[in-house]
């Protein structure tokens, strides 16, 4: 039992106001006095150095992404700002809420803003947090938590559908990470096990700024309630009493991949000026937040307009990265129209062996043969990467959650923006998009290389039929059926795609 677990089995009456008149809330803002902080100043020093307006670094590993935001809290001095999608009451959860504790209690201010998809089993930490004097809490779109979220989803079904699925980590005004993970150890853990593949950005410079600026947006509109609005606890346990329930759940831990892999090698690197920025232009993608109010059905957000705008005018190359890919037919067109004009088009996704959403694959399933005959390249994500023997289980599982763009190795943008019609028209999302030709072609060369190892190549076989080619044991092999699936696996998945659910994926 961690700090998110502290209060579970207490009651929490009803208090929620969604159809009445909210109590007064007080705006607030980022920090403006900020300049003095030990990161404003080591990023000012980078910028004077390199006589840029920004510098970003790339988070691909799981380990140095935890690793460099608990440094990030240990800098702060004035104010940290958060926005996730989800929180467990795990190692990394647990981890990160004992450093803004700590932060908080030497005068950070912190704000915690979360979606409220998954946020109910951790209200009882999120209350706790909230009730020091540092730390606010406000929870996106709320639930009512006065009966069953089922019963609620089906009574405001348009409303509560719609979700928060922007995530950015800012400290001091000076730094940031925008990217696609959570606060969760799945996306931060590299063991022998299971590991979500993602990734994130790290920028300091003017991008921050407007990072600040788009978390305020959000943080001040009507749908982020403070989380004592939706019920207050019969007791609530001391500051000193989360603090130890971490701890010890830590302790309990102790010899679990994330733990033993921590480190602050990054962070040194930070404070001693040698942490290798690529010098860019940087630029905040962001949806507004009355995305979610859903009065125009059918109508994308900013990011979506924006990433169909960059990708339509790629002209060597355009390389999409989507755990969750679901083109419709304006996505299957305008990838048409790129290999036309000479575009190389490269798609990544997940396997039906590495998808963790069966439901998105079945209906991804539907284009696959439509994008092969146009002449786009699709790979998909293998399971493990040590044995490609698909009559053999894999001994790692590998999830691809990683949401990225790369346009004609000059332009990178990184997010929470799946290729989906749930990014599209349903959730708020946001990126970071980066012009440096050192950056994006680094990316494009990496994925490259990782082609032939990591993923199956997917060709249309002289039958019609898909044949799933990948770098076996003794060499390249083809696969006629879904590798390293089940019978079941198939046949569910099968039944799946004949429901009408693409428009909710």
């Amino acid at each position: 039992m961690g700090i998110f677990s502290t209060l579970v089995g207490a009651r929490v009456p009803h208090r929620y106001r969604r159809f009445f008149k909210l109590p007064e809330r007080k705006p607030s803002f980022k920090a403006e006095r900020t300049d003095g902080t030990t990161l404003a100043r080591l990023a000012a020093a980078w910028r004077a150095n390199n006589g840029c307006e920004c510098g970003v670094y790339r988070l691909d590993l799981g380990s140095e992404a935890l690793d460099i935001r608990l440094g990030l809290i240990d800098m702060a001095e004035v104010s940290i700002d958060i926005q996730s999608y989800l929180v467990k009451d795990d190692l990394s959860g647990n981890l990160i809420a004992l450093a803004l504790i700590e932060a908080a209690s030497r005068g950070v201010r912190v704000r915690l803003l979360m979606d409220d998809a998954l946020t109910q089993p951790v209200d009882p930490g999120l209350l706790a947090l909230s009730h020091h004097v540092n730390i606010d809490v406000r929870v996106f779109n709320p639930f009512p938590r006065h009966r069953s979220r089922f019963v609620s989803f089906i009574a405001n079904f348009n409303l509560l559908n719609r979700r928060m699925h922007n995530k950015s980590f800012t400290v001091d005004n000076a730094i940031t990470i925008v990217g696609g993970r959570n606060l969760a150890d799945e996306y931060y853990q590299t063991s022998a096990e299971s590991e979500f593949l993602d990734d994130d950005l790290m920028a300091i410079g003017d991008v921050v700024h407007d990072v600040a600026d788009g978390f305020d947006e959000y943080w001040n509109t009507l749908e982020a309630t403070p989380i004592e609005e939706l019920g207050e606890p019969q007791a609530m346990p001391s500051i000193t009493e989360i603090v130890q329930a971490g701890k010890s759940y830590i302790e309990e831990h102790a010899g679990s991949p994330v733990l033993e892999q921590l480190g602050d090698e990054l962070t040194t690197r930070l404070k001693n000026g040698t942490l290798e920025f690529f010098a860019a232009r940087a630029e905040l993608v962001l949806d507004h937040p009355d995305k979610v109010r859903g009065l125009v059905r059918r109508k994308v957000g900013e990011t979506s307009e924006y990433l169909r705008r960059k990708a339509s005018a790629a002209e060597s190359e355009l390389i999409v990265v989507s755990p969750y890919f679901v083109p419709l037919a304006q996505g299957v067109d305008l990838f048409s129209a790129l290999v036309r004009k000479g575009v190389r088009v490269v798609v990544i996704t997940n396997s039906l062996a590495s998808t963790n959403h069966p439901s998105v694959h079945a209906v991804y399933a539907r284009y696959r043969k439509p994008l092969l005959r146009q002449g786009i390249e699709l790979y998909e994500l293998r399971p493990g990467f040590e044995r490609a023997d698909p009559a053999q289980p894999s001994p790692e599982k590998f999830t691809l959650h990683s949401k990225l763009a790369i346009v004609d190795r000059k332009l990178a943008f990184v997010g929470s923006f799946n290729l989906d019609p749930r990014s599209l028209y349903i959730n708020t999302e946001m990126g970071m998009a980066v012009e440096s030709a050192a950056l994006a072609s680094g990316m494009a060369e990496s994925i490259d290389a990782s082609l032939g190892r990591n993923t199956y190549r997917l060709v249309l076989a002289r039958t019609g039929g898909i044949r799933w080619l990948y770098d076996g044991y003794d060499g390249e092999r083809p696969a006629k059926r879904e590798p390293h699936t089940t019978l079941w696996r198939r046949i569910s998945t099968r039944l799946m795609s004949l429901l009408p659910i693409e428009s909710q994926m």
